[in-house]
């Protein structure tokens, strides 16, 4: 699961005031209203759509320069964690948007793909697994692309594996930033991460909290992981660099909350029900595990791993990549300077892995495949 800044268990009487302050400021003075409005000059194609996927209506943004560029559908992290105030806006997205078409997608329960009507029934792995595979003929359709490459990141990277290990014949490689591999896993790991740092620095505060978290699976609930995620981020599990900025920033909070692409309806809904995924998936998200669900990859896979990440385990990843059966190649490259995100923390270097080590590779046939 994904970094969540808005938390229920934490929220202070200030921040909360500041929260109602955004919200309405967000509801009566954001500037554009419809995404046609904001459009980037110089790009080749650029779409914004609502479609029908899986059943409900989902969001589907389609940017870049080039018509002929290789098309990349990017599986945003969470669930539930708002894409659209961050990423398409993001300094190596844009700059990715030169070399790929890339493609944003709000899944369903998230921004604009969220609905007070949605069944909680239909919020499960399978059908995330579905709706990428709609996703994916959407994409191809609307471009004219026979096949895209699949980039999942975190939450992203599980349904992006899964996807990648049932359908090769509609990609041309899987990238993963953040692999999730177990997320139950993960969260011993994590709490692990905190309660050793804690008592390296005899941060009571943190152990305390710890102490009341049940740690058993059947017992280790979503407010329990919002817990731990908060020490995580403030030991560098989830940024290497700047985890001393406040963990609920209200930099980003003014971000979703006037996100352009938003609705009013879509701005109260942010507020009042973040965790609607989360707390929906959670007990499929425990139950996962990608060692056993998806051993085998017939694309090439490359995995750009954060060697700081905790929120995600970078130890997993490389155990799952281990592994992992590719007979069309595999790749690990680690990120020395990062935690979570490398795309953000070494944006240089991750642009030029893709440029170099990903689409010249597969396109030209270059990726060293198992014997």
């Amino acid at each position: 699961m994904s970094h969540v800044m808005i938390r229920k268990s934490h929220h202070n009487q200030q921040t909360f005031r500041n929260i109602v302050f955004l919200l309405l400021f967000a509801l009566f003075f954001s500037g554009c209203t419809t995404y046609r409005l904001c459009e980037r000059p110089g790009k080749d194609i650029q779409q914004f759509e609502m479609v029908k996927i899986g059943g409900i209506k989902q969001a589907i943004k389609i940017r870049g320069d080039r018509r002929d560029n290789p098309v990349m559908i990017y599986l945003h992290g969470g669930p539930g964690f708002p894409l659209f105030p961050f990423e398409p806006q993001g300094k190596s997205m844009l700059r990715l948007e030169r070399q790929f078409t890339m493609v944003y997608w709000e899944q369903r329960g998230t921004g604009k793909s969220f609905s007070r009507n949605l069944s909680h029934d239909s919020m499960n792995i399978e059908q995330f697994i579905e709706d990428t595979r709609q996703v994916v003929e959407y994409v191809r359709l609307a471009t004219g692309a026979e096949k895209v490459f699949l980039w999942g990141h975190s939450w992203g990277s599980n349904i992006g594996a899964l996807f990648a290990s049932r359908y090769p014949e509609l990609l041309h490689a899987y990238i993963s930033t953040g692999q999730s591999v177990s997320p139950f896993e993960n969260e011993q790991l994590a709490y692990e991460f905190v309660r050793e740092r804690a008592l390296e620095e005899g941060n009571r505060r943190a152990l305390r909290q710890l102490a009341r978290i049940d740690t058993t699976e059947t017992g280790y609930s979503l407010q329990n992981a919002l817990t731990v995620r908060r020490w995580v981020y403030r030991y560098g599990g989830i940024v290497k660099q700047g985890s001393d900025r406040p963990y609920v920033d209200m930099r980003e909070i003014a971000q979703i909350l006037t996100a352009p692409e938003y609705s009013i309806t879509d701005r109260i809904n942010l507020v009042m029900f973040p965790y609607f995924s989360a707390e929906a998936l959670w007990e499929d998200l425990k139950a996962l595990d990608l060692r056993e669900k998806a051993p085998r990859i017939e694309v090439p896979v490359y995995f750009l791993v954060g060697k700081y990440d905790v929120i995600v385990s970078a130890l997993l990843a490389k155990e799952y990549f281990e592994m992992l059966e590719a007979p069309a190649g595999k790749q690990l490259i680690l990120f020395e300077h990062s935690a979570h995100r490398p795309f953000d923390e070494e944006p240089e270097k991750f642009l030029e892995v893709l440029k170099k080590q990903v689409v010249d590779d597969v396109m030209k046939g270059n990726l060293q495949v198992e014997e």
